[in-house]
């Protein structure tokens, strides 16, 4: 059976690739059409709609912007506009998500194959386990398209032509490559940025020379300044202030009173400076406080959920699991918890250089264990023909390589399910059907054109429109005196805590909002005298 799958292995590769694409484009659609998608969604989804409407990636819900790149420099989404303008639905960017984070079983196959001495098996095994792997489905299931998941299979296909520089086999069309594919993740998100720049550092590790190792460097490095330093703030309002904090004041996670500061991507590390340099310092000067901010229990445990999947295999590769130490690195220090769980997209760049180690961890220890089962077979052997030996070589060699990818492959399979599937979790705790029709019924009766104010969960399906905000809104959002229509779902978990429980109480006596439906705890409200 095995040999068949090796020989097949185009098609079996294929065929995983489909498979996963079709169920996460199944999941992300369900979860959608299910109301059940969150507000992540509309900072792309508004952007590339209003391109297509002549609006060049114009957003609302931001009070410092309305432009996508005052949030981050993401070039890679105009990518995506000429699609959505053909099929313009959240289901463009459904497919999208889905087949971006597919495609990098293609390069896991061909730096795994190559890893272990050419073998097919071997490629289709590790492609197998970067698909079964639990937060990749978690970081497709998170939004509908998120940039960074085309950053996922350039940055492993740039891995692929580094490593062939490894093997002494590379060639100036493979660096060009290498060095293009590092250029295209750097348009996904800023934070790509510091993955690419540790493509250098690991080059230099290997000592493979200048052109390796310095145009990662540079451009990584470059365009993280350029991006959180210069281009994001210049499209700021220009009558936004600043606002800033000072170190430390930020606890909890709550930067409501200082984001987004100089760099959104930064503000989220006030708590150790305002700016990239002053973060630098602290976590020199005040190494201690670091090490207990990045390793309390709760992100011992988040660490252990994103190895246990690849059976703790990238700690045998510790100069491959480099480029996965900045996005660890960034979630660690944050304050925030949405940035130490398996189940968001804070994960997404972490994704490549645990896999990236994993194979490689792999490799090392199947060199390691190839040696010592030929050792003993040596010792214990008799007199064999040289026909014979090479030929119970190549069968050991093969079965070890079988029994080493049959355990990879049942360790992310059972993780996979044990940290409840996002696909199989989505369709089995959903709203009722009373609650889907309700809102169904309920969003009708808010006109398409007309600036919205809504919660969550709720938002999404009020899409496209040109203007949107964000209910509850706190000193990062727009006033909701801009919204003509408010639509709430009174059970949104924004609406509990301390700060918020009695939003919706104060928004029924302010006499400026007058609720002309509610059902299932649900809401319309119109505004009685919009302020323009």
């Amino acid at each position: 059976m095995l040999a068949i799958v090796e020989r097949r292995a185009g098609l079996t590769l294929a065929t995983l690739i489909t498979l996963y694409v079709a169920i996460l484009f199944f999941g992300l659609t369900f979860k959608y059409l299910n109301w059940a998608q969150g507000y992540d969604q509309i900072d792309y989804q508004q952007s590339i709609w209003n391109t297509t409407q002549g609006r060049f990636l114009e957003i609302s819900h931001y009070r410092h912007t309305n432009h996508l790149w005052g949030m981050d420099f993401i070039p890679a989404i105009l990518l995506i506009v000429p699609f959505y303008a053909l099929f313009p639905s959240a289901l463009t960017l459904n497919f999208f998500q889905a087949l971006f984070m597919a495609l990098g079983a293609l390069p896991v196959y061909g730096i795994a194959r190559d890893r272990f001495g050419s073998s097919r098996l071997a490629g289709l095994g590790w492609a197998l386990v970067y698909l079964l792997y639990p937060s990749l489905w978690f970081v497709t299931m998170s939004a509908p398209w998120q940039p960074r998941t085309l950053a996922i299979p350039a940055l492993l296909g740039a891995f692929f032509f580094l490593q062939r520089a490894a093997f002494r086999r590379a060639s100036i069309r493979d660096w060009c490559a290498y060095l293009g594919l590092l250029a295209l993740a750097l348009t996904t998100r800023t934070d790509v940025s510091l993955v690419v720049a540790a493509f250098g550092v690991l080059a230099a590790l290997w000592r493979l020379g200048w052109r390796w190792t310095l145009p990662p460097l540079a451009m990584g490095l470059a365009w993280f300044y350029l991006s959180t330093s210069v281009i994001v703030p210049s499209f700021y309002l220009p009558d936004y202030q600043v606002r800033e904090g000072e170190i430390g004041s930020v606890t909890e996670g709550d930067y409501t009173e200082v984001w987004p500061g100089k760099s959104p991507q930064l503000a989220y590390y006030s708590h150790l400076g305002d700016s990239a340099g002053a973060i630098l310092w602290t976590i020199i000067s005040r190494p201690l406080d670091v090490l207990r901010l990045m390793f309390t229990p709760d992100k011992v445990v988040y660490l252990a959920l994103m190895l246990l999947p690849l059976a703790l295999l990238p700690l045998l590769a510790p100069d491959v699991a480099l480029l996965a130490a900045a996005p660890l690195a960034m979630n660690l220090l944050s304050l925030r918890p949405f940035q130490i769980t398996v189940r968001e997209q804070y994960q997404a760049l972490v994704i490549p250089g645990l896999i990236l180690a994993a194979i490689i961890g792999a490799a090392r220890l199947w060199s390691w264990w190839q040696a010592r089962s030929e050792q003993a077979h040596a010792q214990g052997a008799g007199a064999f023909t040289a026909f014979h030996e090479h030929n119970t070589k190549a069968q050991r060699r093969k079965a070890l390589q079988s029994q080493l990818m049959i355990c990879a492959i049942g360790i992310a399979a059972l993780a996979n399910l044990t940290y409840r599937n996002p696909v199989v979790t989505t369709v089995i705790y959903r709203e009722s059907p009373e609650r889907l029709a309700a809102m169904e019924r309920l969003a009708a009766l808010i006109p398409p054109d007309a600036p919205l104010g809504a919660t969550s969960f709720l938002a999404p399906r009020m899409m496209p429109r040109r203007f949107i905000y964000y209910v509850p809104p706190d000193e990062s959002f727009p006033p909701l005196e801009r919204a003509e229509y408010l639509f709430i779902d009174t059970r949104a978990a924004a609406l509990h805590t301390e700060r918020r429980h009695d939003f919706v109480r104060q928004l029924r006596e302010s006499g400026r909002w007058q609720v002309i439906a509610e059902e299932q705890d649900l809401l319309v409200l119109r505004q009685a005298q919009r302020t323009p």
